[in-house]
């Protein structure tokens, strides 16, 4: 049994189960208003630090789902790679991302009085800062969209995993687009879009787990 092939798709998932419990944690995800943020991150404390930590093991496992990916044979070669690279890519800005939230807890500590200077910093993080922080991160889902279609061309998995990536990109795409013309002022689904994602890669593992257990019952009966 190809015992890599098993364990990329169980690290796989619990990257994915994990990415998205971190956010759940994560009081009302998506928003960049710096006093909002002070203020909810101030009320959940707890949540959040719990958040941060659960963030830094999904991009832990992000990581190691990766190498054992690359001792796979996976086809088109430049697909794959250039899914890893980028979904490597994205855990280091999932990673970095938790670092702009761990920031965020220490500022709301009673130790600290949240003046102009803490508002100042924390407006910069969520404006300036996020030009070295999303091309960090949008790799994760560019990646993960790459190697689902990669997978699913090959046969090894369906094309769930690729819809539910897509559909969660596009909604993304939609929104942002929507906004940034003012013709949506709604709340964007974050926590729905990342769910959907979530759920994608979820799948991607658990058909690489079914795929691998498929192909050792299929040589079992070959042998008899």
């Amino acid at each position: 049994m190809n015992k890599q092939t098993i364990i990329a798709g169980s690290l796989f998932m619990l990257a994915a189960i994990t990415f998205i419990i971190s956010w759940y944690l994560m009081p009302d995800p998506g928003t960049t208003d710096t006093l909002h943020i002070l203020k909810i991150v101030k009320e959940e404390r707890a949540s959040v630090l719990s958040s941060i930590i659960v963030q830094i093991i999904s991009s832990v496992l992000y990581i190691s789902a990766l190498v054992f990916l690359m001792q796979i044979s996976l086809g088109k070669k430049r697909i794959s790679i250039a899914g890893i690279i980028l979904l490597g890519i994205g855990a280091l800005g999932l990673c970095a991302d938790a670092f702009f939230h761990l920031l965020a807890y220490y500022m709301t500590d009673t130790s600290v009085n949240i003046q102009q200077d803490v508002v100042t910093v924390m407006n910069f993080m969520q404006t300036e800062a996020l030009t070295f922080l999303v091309p960090l991160l949008l790799p994760l889902f560019i990646g993960s969209l790459l190697l689902s279609f990669n997978l699913a061309k090959l046969e090894i998995i369906s094309k769930r995993s690729a819809w539910y990536t897509s559909a969660a990109f596009l909604i993304g795409i939609i929104c942002a687009i929507a906004a940034k013309l003012g013709l949506y002022t709604g709340a964007i689904p974050v926590l729905g879009m990342l769910g959907a994602f979530a759920t994608g890669q979820t799948i991607a593992g658990f058909e690489l787990i079914q795929f691998q257990y498929a192909r050792l019952a299929d040589e079992t009966n070959n042998n008899y």
